[in-house]
Order: structure tokens, then sequence, then C-alpha cells
């Protein structure tokens, strides 16, 4: 009789959970598939696929925790940004791009220079202002040279992420390449760790970040063609360490500090066939620390 009752609830159990909807992933593991081959609970088709992303992202916003997962091999093309909200993670697997869609009017542009706040982009925290924020495992592809390539680099035009007043952000493992304009566009945010990208070939700076508390960038890699491959731009408690920063023939430096920098540490890094490796414009400097770095054909090891 017991081994009868044991049975019965152990069904009963397994049709419980076989009954949970797909999309809320079970109750301990909040986990949303979009994909573009129909196995997902978002699918896309290859055409504004920012609609269905965004859609997930929305449910992800409404159940803090959950991962958006983006399955692949896929090309998931971006015609508008990507929203992503408080104790949300957005991640790929091995084949997926989200790369930006041709023909699309101007984003961003001169006037926004001073106000990066107001910078439109691929990636973009929703509302300017989030928490506990991870972005991982995927590529992001610009579009520069295949479909924008008259447009101006550095101009602020189609930026790939512009993370504004996120606390406790984490970027791992993305590659980003092919852009218009910067990268990672960091701004009033803090607790913010950067690990193991790779950026080929952006129009701007890899890293951008301006009035940034808390933020470590390291084990990346960058092939410059314009401005540096990281930029402190009033930045508290900064690391730089163990980075390998190149260009691809045009670019600036591998670490550029601007303006007021306290407590940064920058060692162990590779810098090597590039203009300068460290610069410093305008600064005002308090407990800066540049030890251990590597400098191969590099005009100028530290600007000063």
């Amino acid at each position: 009789m017991l081994k009868r009752k044991l049975g019965a609830l152990f069904l009963i159990t397994c049709l419980t959970f076989t009954t949970v909807p797909a999309v809320l992933g079970g109750e301990n593991n909040k986990v949303i598939i979009v994909a573009g081959d129909g196995s997902g609970d978002f699918n896309c088709d290859g055409k504004d696929d920012h609609i269905q992303i965004n859609q997930a992202l929305e449910y992800a916003a409404k159940s803090p925790g959950t991962i958006v997962h983006l399955k692949g091999s896929f090309t998931y093309i971006i015609g508008n940004s990507l929203l992503i909200s408080s104790k949300t993670t957005l991640e790929g697997e091995q084949g997926v791009v989200l790369k930006l869609a041709k023909g699309l009017s101007v984003w961003g542009g001169p006037k926004t220079d001073k106000k990066p706040d107001q910078k439109k982009a691929m990636l973009m925290i929703k509302g300017n202002k989030a928490s506990n924020v991870t972005i991982r495992n995927l590529t992001v592809d610009g579009s520069q040279s295949d479909c924008y390539s008259k447009t101006p680099l550095g101009a602020n035009h189609y930026t790939m992420a512009s993370l504004v007043g996120c606390d406790g952000l984490t970027i791992r493992n993305v590659t980003w390449k092919n852009g218009c304009n910067d990268a990672m566009l960091i701004y009033r945010s803090s607790n913010v760790v950067i690990d193991g990208v790779t950026v080929i070939k952006c129009g701007h700076d890899g890293i951008c970040a301006i009035d940034v508390k808390n933020i470590t960038v390291k084990n990346c890699k960058f092939v410059n063609r314009a401005n540096s491959s990281t930029r402190f731009d009033s930045v508290t408690n900064g690391v730089f360490a163990n980075n390998d920063c190149t260009t691809s023939g045009g670019g600036y430096a591998g670490l550029e500090l601007e303006s007021k920098v306290t407590n940064i540490q920058c060692t162990g890094n590779y810098f090597h066939d590039m203009p300068w490796g460290i610069a410093r414009v305008h600064t005002t400097e308090n407990n800066v620390n540049i030890r251990g770095n590597r400098y191969v054909n590099v005009r100028n090891g530290v600007l000063k």
C-alpha cells in the first residue's frame, strides 16, 4: 500500500512539473528562450528581432532574476534599442550575433557628445536606471563596414552599448566588432566588471567610462582603429589589468586617463604596435599606480 501511495505521489509530481509553461522556465530556473528556429518562448525571423527580444526583456523586468537566453547559431537583426532592466541577464551561446540592421535613420550625432544619457544605442539600460545587470556570451556587430561605411567614425552615430545609471554591471565574454562609435559607453554607473571581452575595430573608444565608481577591466583584447581601447574619464577606483591592446593601423592609446581620476591601478597589460600605451589628457590625479606593463613597438609607453 505504501509503495502504491508513493508511486501515485511521484506521478502527480511529474505531471505538475511538466505542465509548467515554458516561458516560466520552472520555479527555480527563470530562463526564457529567444530563438530563430521556432523553438523559443519568443521567436525571431531575422527581421526586426529587437521586437521579440524586447518582449522577453520586458517579461524579465517583471520577474527579477530572469535570464534572457538567445539561442544560436543565429544572427538577430536589431533595428531599435534593446532595453535591459534591473536583475536581468542577457546572454547568448555559440553563434549568437546581435547585428545592427541596415538602412536605419541616424542614431545619435554630434549634439549628443556632451549628453551621454541621451545617446541611443543597440543596448541600453531602460530608463537610465538599473542594478545588477549582466551581459554575456554573445557577439555585437555594429555593421559599419557593410551597412554604414560612409558614416564618420566617432561622430556619436550608432553607438553599440550606452549603459547609463547602472549599479552593478557585468559584461563577460562578449565580442564587439565593426562599430561606428563607442563599443561600450558607461556613464554615471558603479560597481562595473568587464572581463574577457574582445573589441575589434569600433569607431571610437572600446570602453568609454565617464563618471564611474568602482570599475574593473581585465583579461580583454582590444584592436583599435579610432581613439582608445579604454577611457577612464572622471573615474574613482578603476582597475585596468592583464589586457592586450593594439591597433589595426589607427587609434590612439591603450588606456586614456582624463579629467579627475582617483585610485587607478594599471598593471600587467600588453601594449603593442600603437602610438601610446597610456595617455594622460588634462588629468588631475590621486593615487594613480602604473606598473608592470609591457610595451612593444609603442611610440610612448606613458604619455604625461
